[in-house]
């Protein structure tokens, strides 16, 4: 860390949490001292009412305060219920990032910078006044030569700059945190900004965000109730994205879809049915669908933006998703316990019968009711309070699920309160478990251990007879390496290696003291007064070698 260089930044950071109340929280004073800070350079916040708040909120309040990296880092955050509590969790989800927009003259000037062709030649019209303005960029509308109306997503100028800075700075932190408070160590915080780190590098890259686009646009062709935001790659790049412009009514607005004529228990359903697709049939889906991030064209159909968070299941996590969400329904305790392992990144438990016994009580308590009562958001949120108490991790992207399925559901039940979260989902996780024992599945099972074993088959010759051969020759060499330590047998060698010593130092003292007692008792000359002097010699060496050997054994924690 360059420290000199980060040091005005640090300051700032430390200054805005020390302002909202969290010296005491993060242990920071000790973080003062090292930097050097006085006291009197840092201010709490003038309003008593801000002190006065919860610390979810305060922690909030600082964030936005900090700027774009730690909001995004909020948000994020968000979505990691393991690490965070419901208060926590509802506070984050509030995060603002809303700032100030840039001119329009250093967008143009971005935009050429970027795509190498002056602003009138690229497209017809650009607006100068940007639409919509965010922490990492933001939008103006333009206008392609052939007509086509399109948003361009510009990224802020030195934005780089400025997240690179704070990263480190947040890698630092975690560290300090990681060493010196330990209720909070246990959290991997080291870990959890690397994870941060690498999902705000993606979303930096317009690039693997239009990649994203493209990808889900195809997941979704011919689908009536998705539109999807065309790019246009010839103006586009890493910090430029240019999109269809489409504009429609917030799925919140229900005097404004009631004016459409849009049936809003209607949309709810098509909402649900969409991210259910996107989780349990292309296991690609947004991360982030928040209101926001969604409009409705007059014609009803549903459009996503922002594709900078996106999350991945696989076909073994989406089976797992599958028997979990079946195994709660059906109350089937053994089932839910073994996906939640599947899901988790240890695969086992301390004690499986004790996780089983919770499973099975929780399911008890939040499982009872009717389907349509149950938020089935609240239930997984739940089930990850259950996990931690259990010391189980699962896989980040399990989290970002879970998110996702939550926000749908709440606005889904916004639009209407009846809605049956659940039961809309059973068909797609149905048809997930009935394809891992369909024909086909099974099929490409078959033909994948048949293909294994004819290579088996086709290679297992050749090798046996090499083996043969230098067992013949005396040349086999069998590298072994026991889970007592990752270093191999060196250790246990070593130890072994000191029991012969110590035994054979033990044999060879009381070979000398047994010979020279013999020599002195057959009074072996010279003497000395009558006495052999070979015998005390030899009883006088064999007498050091015994304090010798009592000292090592003493030495290395006794008998």
């Amino acid at each position: 860390m360059d420290l000199y260089t980060h040091l005005p930044r640090y300051h700032e950071i430390l200054s805005i949490l020390f302002k909202y109340g969290f010296s005491d929280v993060l242990r920071l004073v000790a973080l003062q001292r090292i930097l050097r800070i006085e006291d009197a350079t840092i201010k709490i916040h003038p309003d008593d009412a801000i002190l006065s708040q919860s610390l979810p909120v305060r922690l909030r309040l600082a964030l936005e305060e900090l700027g774009p990296t730690f909001i995004k880092f909020g948000q994020i955050l968000s979505s990691r219920r393991d690490l965070i509590t419901d208060e926590y969790f509802v506070e984050l989800t509030k995060l603002q990032s809303g700032v100030p927009p840039f001119s329009g003259a250093e967008a143009e000037a971005i935009v050429e910078r970027e795509l190498g062709h002056p602003v009138k030649r690229l497209f017809k019209k650009f607006g100068k006044n940007p639409i919509g303005s965010a922490s990492i960029a933001q939008v103006h509308k333009a206008e392609l030569p052939d007509g086509t109306q399109v948003a361009v997503k510009i990224q802020r100028p030195d934005i780089e700059k400025t997240i690179t800075l704070d990263v480190a700075i947040l890698h630092d932190l975690a560290r300090f945190v990681e060493k010196h408070v330990p209720e909070v160590a246990g959290l991997n915080p080291t870990g959890v900004v690397q994870e941060f780190t690498e999902t705000l590098q993606r979303e930096l890259d317009f690039e693997n965000e239009a990649s994203n686009a493209e990808r889900f646009a195809d997941q979704f062709e011919g689908n009536p109730d998705l539109r999807v935001p065309k790019i246009y790659r010839s103006h586009s790049n890493a910090r430029v994205l240019t999109m269809d412009f489409l504009t429609g009514t917030s799925v919140s607005d229900l005097p404004g879809l009631d004016a459409l004529g849009i049936d809003p228990a209607k949309l709810a359903v098509t909402m649900t049915t969409i991210i259910y697709e996107q989780i349990f049939t292309h296991g690609f889906f947004h991360g982030d669908p928040h209101p926001g991030n969604m409009t409705v064209l007059p014609d009803s159909r549903i459009v996503l933006f922002d594709y900078g968070m996106m999350g991945k299941f696989t076909p073994q996590m989406r089976e797992s998703i599958a028997l979990l969400v079946s195994g709660l329904a059906e109350k089937n305790h053994a089932q839910t316990t073994r996906s939640i392992l599947d899901l988790s990144e240890e695969g086992i438990a301390k004690d499986q019968v004790l996780l089983q016994s919770e499973v099975e009580k929780f399911a008890e308590m939040n499982l009872s009711r009717p389907l349509r009562e149950i938020r089935l958001g609240e239930v997984l949120n739940s089930l990850l309070d259950l996990l931690r108490d259990n010391h189980l991790r699962m896989k980040p992207a399990f989290y970002l699920g879970i998110k996702a399925l939550a926000q749908v559901e709440a606005i889904g039940r916004t639009l209407d309160p009846d809605l049956n979260f659940i039961m809309l989902g059973e068909p797609y996780a149905s048809r997930v478990l009935l394809g891992k024992f369909g024909a086909g599945r099974v099929g490409g099972i078959l033909k994948g251990v048949v293909l294994e074993a004819l290579d088996f088959l086709r290679d297992f010759p050749g090798d046996f007879r090499q083996l043969y051969q230098s067992i013949r020759r005396g040349k086999l060499n069998i590298p072994l390496e026991h889970k007592i330590d990752p270093k191999g047998f060196e250790p246990l060698r070593s130890t072994l290696d000191s029991i012969a010593n110590r035994l054979a130092n033990a044999i060879l003292t009381a070979a000398v003291l047994i010979c020279s007692s013999i020599v002195l008792l057959a009074s072996v000359p010279p003497h000395i007064s009558h006495v052999s002097i070979p015998g005390i010699v030899g009883l006088l060496f064999g007498a050091y070698m015994c304090l010798r050997l009592v000292f090592s054994i003493w030495k290395h924690g006794g008998l």
